[in-house]
C-alpha cells in the first residue's frame, strides 16, 4: 500500500512541475529579498487548485524583488520546486 501511495506522490509531483503555470494576479504584501521570498495576497491558482489566501513564497533568483514594494499589483507564475512552491516569474499588473 506504501509503495502505491509513494508512486502517486511522484507521479503528482512529475505532473504538478510538467504542466504549464498560468498567470495569478496578487498583490504583495512583504517583500523580502535578502531571503529571495515574497508575501503575496494571490487570487486561486487553478493549476494546483489553491484558494485564494495570503501566504509567504520563495523567489527564484532571477525575479528581481527588490522592484517590487508592498501594495504593488502584480501577476506572477508559480510552480513545485524541490517540494516547494516557487514564483518563478512576478511582473506588475498591466
Amino acid at each position: 500500500m506504501r509503495y502505491w501511495l509513494f508512486a502517486a506522490a511522484a507521479l503528482f509531483g512529475a505532473l504538478a512541475q510538467a504542466a504549464p503555470s498560468e498567470w495569478v494576479a496578487a498583490k504583495v504584501v512583504k517583500v523580502e529579498p535578502e531571503r529571495s521570498r515574497v508575501t503575496l495576497d494571490h487570487q486561486r491558482i487553478k493549476s494546483i487548485d489553491m484558494a485564494p489566501m495570503v501566504m509567504p513564497f520563495k523567489v527564484e533568483k532571477a525575479v528581481p524583488l527588490k522592484a517590487f514594494q508592498p501594495g504593488d499589483r502584480v501577476r506572477f507564475r508559480v510552480a513545485y520546486k524541490n517540494d516547494h512552491l516557487v514564483v518563478e516569474a512576478m511582473e506588475k499588473a498591466p
